[in-house]
Formats: structure tokens, sequence, C-alpha cells
């Protein structure tokens, strides 16, 4: 239920209006106005009734006490003024302090319920507003300017230590390519409720662009506790996530780069450059694990940079993660198509290329194609060979290379994909197919 307080140091109008509130809000009445805002951290009302004048404290002094309270929270408390004064010079300075409106004494109890009603609306309203303005849509996280501002405001009223995590996801723009931003979108609000599981009422978790999240911890961790949480939450965002994805032993994960404050920085932007270079450390090093920034690093980075044979090859095998065939977008296939082209006539190796064509039947939905498209392009994934390249090329249409095998061979491997679908799939969504040999 929400909540009012009265303050006017007059018995009758204090009792006409906690008479007429009580029935709809749950209403706090005071006749001493220095009480009621020591106590105001306890009641914390939706709105505040105040009379404007008073012996010990004036509606005026309120207005200015209320803006210097050590809680911003209370701040922002809608203050209405109850007078009989009709002074228009008085109003314009209670609206210059702060005051939200003003109600006329006497008070007159329909009056000042449908005032009330109309305050709270409003307000709801507004909050409503500005809930929407700091929050990301797709994952209900803070979204970049709220979490630019909490954890400022962390820092610059508390001044305390405290510990930020910037986390990227690895390989997520194959997630976009190979499944489709649909499932990209998934992944996302996927892993925003696994970091909601790591963290407490009082720290920070936001969205602040594409795959990039950020959690800032209040207070100091030590380092055995943050290597536990770190790798806590990478195994966590891969195993939610490779449940997800309809592929099995896939490596997608997260990169965290870990900054601290004060010893890093006591803003955001501070703090999020240090964890940026931290995360530089883990990205070279072949991503899916964390860093704490270290002032060395930036000295030492040009030669980090620097990767010696093994480790540039482990690097590339590490993005070798799909394990059928290799799923690329349409750009990276002309690139391979002619790389593939060019390599088989120098080595004569034979290679065909399959266009698979999806059709609906006329007794199915058309909005249900595009489901079928995708469940198609996921099997073709699967079950053709590693080696193979696979593209999507049209609304419902996907193209295969099928390297180092004959004709005859490929109607094997094609025939292998249809058999796999169900019969009503089969039914509802044929599939027609045309081969063409590049090299034969």
């Amino acid at each position: 239920m929400q909540s009012i307080v009265i303050v006017d140091d007059e018995t009758i109008p204090r009792k006409i209006a906690e008479k007429a509130l009580k029935d709809k809000y749950l209403v706090s009445s005071y006749s001493d106005a220095r009480t009621a805002l020591s106590e105001l951290s306890i009641t914390r009302p939706s709105i505040l009734l105040i009379d404007l004048h008073m012996p010990d404290m004036d509606g005026y002094t309120f207005l200015k006490e209320i803006r210097e309270l050590e809680d911003h929270a209370l701040h922002s408390i809608p203050v209405v003024i109850m007078t009989s004064d009709d002074d228009a010079k008085n109003e314009i300075k209670g609206f210059d302090l702060g005051a939200y409106d003003y109600i006329r004494k006497p008070l007159l109890p329909d009056v000042l319920i449908r005032r009330v009603d109309r305050i709270m609306r409003s307000e709801e309203v507004l909050k409503h507003l500005e809930k929407q303005a700091e929050v990301d849509v797709l994952t209900g996280l803070y979204n970049r300017n709220a979490s630019v501002q909490q954890i400022n405001e962390n820092l610059q009223m508390r001044r305390e230590s405290g510990l930020f995590l910037m986390l990227d996801l690895d390989h997520f723009k194959l997630i976009n390519d190979h499944f489709g931003h649909d499932m990209g979108d998934r992944v996302l609000s996927l892993v925003a409720e696994v970091l909601k599981k790591f963290i407490r009422s009082d720290d920070v978790l936001g969205r602040i662009g594409g795959d990039e999240f950020v959690i800032f911890y209040r207070g100091a961790w030590k380092e055995d506790a943050l290597s536990e949480r770190c790798e806590e939450i990478g195994k966590k965002v891969k195993e939610e996530v490779s449940r997800l994805l309809p592929v099995t032993e896939t490596q997608f994960g997260v990169s965290i780069g870990v900054s601290m404050a004060p010893n890093h920085g006591l803003d955001f932007l501070s703090l999020y450059q240090k964890a940026d270079e931290a995360m530089y450390h883990v990205k070279t090093a072949g991503k899916g694990g964390f860093f704490v920034y270290k002032e060395e690093e930036t000295e030492e980075k040009e030669e980090a940079g620097i990767l010696s044979f093994p480790s540039f090859q482990k690097r590339l095998d590490g993005l070798d993660f799909f394990p059928g065939a290799y799923f690329v977008n349409y750009s990276d296939f002309c690139s391979i198509y002619h790389f593939i082209r060019r390599s088989a006539e120098r080595g004569h190796v034979p290679v065909q290329m399959v266009l698979f064509t999806m059709e609906e039947s006329e007794t199915v939905e058309k909005r249900e194609l595009e489901d079928h498209v995708q469940d198609f392009g996921n099997l073709l994934g699967r079950t053709i060979r590693r080696g193979d390249v696979v593209v999507r090329c049209g609304n419902k249409q996907f193209i295969i290379l099928l390297v180092g095998t004959e004709k005859d061979n490929s109607l094997i491997a094609i025939n292998r994909v249809l058999q796999k679908r169900t019969e009503e799939d089969r039914r509802d969504y044929p599939v027609y197919y045309e081969i063409n040999s590049l090299i034969s």
C-alpha cells in the first residue's frame, strides 16, 4: 500500500486529512515537523503533506532540509504544501524550493482525495518512464547510461573498495551468423539470467552494448575468492548457452577483464578502461578466461601482442568449434568458394555444390516457414561432414560445398540429410535440391 505522511501542528486539519486518506493509503501524521523529518528514512512516504506555517519549522525550511538529507532517495519525495495563504509570491517561492503542488485550506475531503490520487498516478507514470529509460529492453538489466550512473554513485558517495568486471561473450557473432539473430537475443537474455544469480542486491549489473556486460561488486575481494567467482561465471555461462544452442560441445563462453577500486580508479570510465586492457590480455591468450589489470601490462602491451607460432596456431584451432560442417555467412562463403575452387583445380580434387530449396504446402501457415528453414539449416550443420561448407543464401535456400566428393557420393550425403527429417516436415515443407560439379 502506498503511504502518506501528514505534518501539521493544527489538530483539526490534520485529523481531517487523516480521515479522508486512511481508507486508501497508509497514513502517518505528525504535529512536529522536526520529528517527521528525523523519521523520514523510516516512513519513506510516497507523498508528504505539510502545512506551510508552523512554529518550529515552516514548510519552506522543511523543503530545504529534505534536500540536504544524506539519503538521496528521500530528495525525490513529492512535497505538497497545505496553506490558507493565497499570496502568489509565497506559492512561487515554494515551487522554487521544490514543492510539488499546493492544496488550499480549509481542506475539503473529496478534493483532497482526488488531488492526492492524481499525484499518485502521475508519480507512478513518471517512475515507470524513468524505469524504462534506464533498463535494457532485451535483458531487463541496467542499460549503459544507468550502469554508468549507478557505478559512479556507488564510488562517489561511498568512496569504498569495489570490483569491476567487464564481460564479453566469445564467438557471439558466430552465434548470430550460424543460428540467426533471434537465437542471439535468446542467448543474451539467458546470459543475463545467469549473471543475476551472481550478484547481491547492492551490486550493479548492466548490459552496456552488444554482447558486453558489466558487474560492479561493492567491497574488497580476496584473490582466491575473485578467481573462484570468475571461474564460476565462465563455467555457468558456457553450460547454459551450450544447453540452449542446437549443437553439442560448443566452445562459446565468456572472457572477463577485471579492475579494482580505488587502486585503478574511482569512476566508471577509469575502471572500464583498465578492465578493457585486462580483457585484451584474455583475448590475445585465446579467450575464455579472466585477467586482473596490472600497471605493468600497459608497458608490456606491445610485447604481449607478439605471439609465438604455437600460440598463434592454438588461437586459430580454438576458433574451430562446430562439430559438423563449417557454417559461414554469405561474404565468407564467397571467399571460401574461390579458395576451394582454385585449390581443387590445382590438386584435381572433386568438389560438388548443392543448392537446397524449401517450399511449403498450401495447408500450412507461411509465418511458420522461418522456423522450419532454421531447423533445416541446423540439420545441415550437424549432418554434413567436417571440412564441408554450408551457407544460407536466401529466405529458404542453402548451399553446401562437398570437398573431395564425387557426384555419386554426394547423393549419399544428400539422402542422409533428407532422411533425418520427420515425415511431417517432408510432407508440409518439402526440400528440393540441385547439384553442380565445380571440379569432377
